[in-house]
Parts: C-alpha cells; structure tokens; sequence
C-alpha cells in the first residue's frame, strides 16, 4: 500500500527574503505529509544558493534551477512532471500550489494543520476542485479594499473565492491535472484566472477557508501575502515588470477571445 502525501508547488525569482520566511512555514506549520517542489527562475540575488542549502537539509526535497526565466506557467509544468514521478511511489490525491510570498497560516486542532484542515474540507465536499487560505487583509494595500468588502458582502456568483483567491497556498485534486496544462501568453499574468476559468468550466467550485472549522463555529486563523504591501517598496522592478507583463496577457486574451 502507497503512503499518501501531498506535493507542494512553489516557484522562485528573487525576493529571497520572502522564499527564506514561507520555506520556514512549511516547516513549523504543516504536519499532514508532503513534500516540497521548488522551481527557481534564474534568481540573481542568492536565491540559488539558499535552496541549495534547503535542498541539502531536506527543507526542499525537489529543486529545479532553471538558466533563464520561463515565466509563471511553465514552472508549474515542471513542477507537475515532477509529481507524475512520485504518484508511481505515492498516493496523490492533491497537490498544494503556491507562491513563495504566501505564509500558510498555523493551526493546531486536534494534532491537524491548515494542509489537513484544507483536504478535509475538500473530502466533505467533492464538488469542491481547489481551495485555498484566507489571507490577512492588514497587509493589503488601499487599492485592493474592494476585494475585501466583496468578501463580507457577496451579492452574487461567483463567490469571493471564485474571483480573487490566486495561488494563496491553494490545494487542487490531482486528477485535474490529466487533462489541464499550464499556458500563459506572457511570462506574468492570467495563469490563476486561467485555472480557476477551467475548473468552474468543469463544474467545479472553488472553495476559500477561513480558520478552524468546528461543529458550531469558524475560529478565523489567516495566511499572510508577504508581497501585497511590501513589493512596492523593496522590490519597485519586480513590481514593474509584473504590471507590464500581465498588461501584455490581458491584451492577448482580448484579441483572441481566451477563456483558460
């Protein structure tokens, strides 16, 4: 009989500090079993180097360097290749895909984490395809306030969850990825929307968890988006070639009527 195990896709470019703090949560927040698959895209600022050393510690327990950036499509590809390979030796029933700005939350319940809260969830409702942490809204900037009175006031389908929740340390059902692949027409933007566009075509739900879910109540425990507030000061050309590249795959969608 296979162990289960949960595969964790996280792809890098720079922003090291942010890779050193959310590698660190895997570590001290998740106790379901996993492993750790990271992708870096060609950083210059010892990102590498650093996950040569998570990877020799047993941190990381898969690691790809790519020479060149490929973007932000591809590397989950790569990532997914991977995963192919350990379904042969493991039980995958999910796979948890992230980024390396999102500290998952830390929840101990009954010996549980936010990785087993999120399985459990998805258990219970099968109709349920990918889902993901609520995220702290004091790290949020201004110009992103409406996300979040959507989020207490939704007046309509698609939910909250089904409009905003990206990569927020997102767990899907592997066997979606039989017939899904990555694709994006820049090497930033549109590859949340695209899945999340996919699944709901699909008839899938997208589902967001907010805390601690007991029989009366939810205890409300959030992830953190490190990159929200703080790419606008210490990383100003990241910043900037995110905003370029995805105004070139907006545009692409439009000319060519793209869903996913």
């Amino acid at each position: 009989m296979k162990n289960t195990i949960v595969p964790i896709i996280m792809q890098t470019y720079n922003r090291l500090e942010y890779t050193m703090e959310v590698i660190a949560s895997f570590r001290n927040h998740l106790l379901y079993p996993h492993q750790v698959i990271v992708i870096d895209n060609a950083s210059t600022d010892g990102t590498q180097d650093y996950l040569k050393l998570m990877k020799k510690l047993g941190y990381v327990d898969h690691l790809i360097l790519n020479e060149t950036n490929l973007g932000i499509a591809e590397p989950k590809n790569q990532g997914l290749k991977i995963v192919k390979q350990l379904a042969e030796v493991y039980e995958i029933n999910y796979i948890c895909i992230t980024d390396n700005d999102i500290v998952p939350p830390f929840i101990r319940d009954e010996g549980d984490c936010i990785l087993g809260k999120i399985i459990k969830v998805m258990e219970a409702h099968t109709n349920i395809g990918m889902c993901g942490c609520d995220l702290s809204v004091e790290n949020a900037p201004d110009y992103q306030d409406w996300w979040w009175k959507l989020r207490q006031n939704p007046s309509y389908n698609p939910t909250f969850a089904e409009i905003v929740i990206g990569f927020w340390f997102s767990v899907f059902r592997y066997k979606i990825f039989n017939e899904f692949e990555f694709s994006s027409e820049s090497l930033y933007g549109r590859v949340d929307e695209s899945i999340r566009n996919w699944l709901s075509y699909n008839g899938n739900k997208i589902g967001l968890i907010k805390g601690v879910i007991g029989e009366k109540e939810t205890i409300p425990k959030v992830g953190l988006h490190l990159g929200w507030v703080e790419d606008q000061k210490k990383y100003p050309e990241y910043v900037a070639f995110k905003k370029n590249e995805r105004h070139k795959s907006e545009e692409a969608w439009k000319q060519k009527n793209l869903k996913w």
